[in-house]
């Protein structure tokens, strides 16, 4: 026995009310105690549920479904042996009559010549129609950027200008007004302009179909087993939940499993009414309170599904895909502009004067000669001389399943995905 079934034996031992621990333990395989579940209320396929046993004797197991009015229903017997073999019950309900809420199964046996078995798996069913994702992929394409880099050149042509030396005659005194004017600085500005190729990007998705096979799905292994039964059976009577006149428990052989409509005359024995048989019990809302309370004491709910309860599909309107676009950079492409600036003056040598006599001067009026500035300014025009459009394979996969393979999947308590 594994370290984790052993667990699950501890656990029973303190759960069970018997003084004598119990050797014969069942785990619940697609349903667990204190599980959360979906069941797809579509389907017309019929409720069913998997255990395996350990410890037990060559017998069978009664299995009843409670359901959350606390009425049962009983469904198909399972093997106790052969160990850690999973065994399948069919129910008399189909999934499209059930509803969410809190339901049981109960297993009954008189485990052969050993201590009689009752244990009780409790779980809530979420049952409804799965609902529909939609998922739109994103495509990438690749688009190639060039860096530009633009580079300045100035260069300066000096231009001066060496007047010829002169002799003036003057008078001793002269009266010479004079007026002088100094021009705005002139800027002049060279625009040029460079025209840069470009390629445009397009994306036009290509849509495949792949086909899948599903596969086999196995829950996780319940750890511990399943605890002792808190709810009396009013369609079997469990010899595991029975006390004689002095008040002990029942054990072995003597402890038959019956029916509640065997008298306590009929001999020991397992007697089964037909199969599918329902009953509504007297005490069933104090059975559905009780294990209310049980549920939410737990505390353990884990969501799972047996039935899937969502189901995705691929957008194939190509038109409403969102578009990455993944950047290569490329080369760099350098452009270089040369300005030439002309800068002009004039030197004049010194004059040689010679004062006579004295004389008045009419006004003159000096314009000194403009300075100018030269800027250049870059522009850059694109142009767009081809498309490229990138064609991105997006798969779309449809899921086919084999009828054969969903019913072994069933049978081993697991699910086609």
């Amino acid at each position: 026995m594994s370290a984790l079934r052993l667990g699950g034996f501890l656990a029973t031992a303190l759960l069970s009310s018997r003084a004598v621990a119990q050797t014969c333990l069942s785990f619940g395989v697609d349903f667990q105690t204190n599980g959360d579940y979906f069941q797809n209320i579509s389907s017309t396929a019929p409720f069913t549920f998997a255990s395996l046993f350990e410890g037990c004797d060559n017998d069978v197991a009664n299995n009843i479904l409670v359901d959350p009015n606390g009425d049962e229903y009983q469904c198909t017997d399972t093997p106790l042996q052969p160990d850690d073999t999973i065994e399948l019950s069919t129910c008399p309900l189909d999934k499209n009559e059930m509803w969410s809420g809190d339901w049981s199964v109960l297993i009954i046996s008189n485990n052969g010549n050993d201590d009689p078995i009752a244990y009780e798996r409790d779980f809530y069913l979420d049952v409804g129609v799965p609902s529909t994702t939609t998922y739109t992929p994103t495509v990438t394409i690749t688009s190639t950027s060039t860096p530009l880099v633009l580079i300045t050149e100035t260069s300066t042509i000096v231009s001066i200008t060496t007047l010829p030396a002169k002799t003036t005659t003057v008078a001793s005194v002269t009266k010479s007004p004079t007026v002088t004017i100094t021009p705005a600085i002139s800027t002049v500005v060279i625009t040029k302009t460079a025209t840069l190729r470009k390629t445009d990007y397009t994306v036009v998705p290509v849509l495949t179909t792949k086909t899948i096979t599903a596969s086999c799905s196995m829950p996780p292994s319940q750890q511990w087993p399943d605890p002792t039964c808190t709810i009396t059976p009013t369609l079997v009577t469990a010899a595991a939940l029975s006390t004689d006149d002095s008040g002990a428990s029942t054990t072995g052989a003597s402890a038959a499993v019956a029916t509640a409509a065997t008298t306590s005359s009929a001999p020991a024995q397992k007697i089964r009414r037909g199969l599918f048989d329902r009953a509504v019990p007297l005490d069933r809302a104090a059975r559905v309170a009780e294990r209310k309370a049980r549920r939410e004491a737990s505390n353990k709910l884990h969501r799972r599904a047996p039935d899937s309860a969502t189901t995705t599909i691929t957008q194939t309107d190509t038109s409403l895909y969102s578009t990455s676009t993944s950047i290569v950079t490329g080369d760099a492409t350098t452009i270089t502009s040369t300005t030439v600036a002309t800068s002009t003056s004039t030197s004049t040598p010194p004059v040689v004067t010679v004062k006579s006599g004295k004389t008045t001067l009419p006004v003159v009026t000096t314009t000194l000669k403009q300075s100018t500035t030269t800027k250049t300014v870059m522009t850059v025009l694109y142009t767009t001389v081809k498309t490229i459009t990138s064609s991105p394979t997006v798969t779309i996969s449809s899921t086919t399943t084999n009828a054969k393979s969903a019913i072994a999947c069933t049978a081993k308590g697991g699910r086609m995905t």
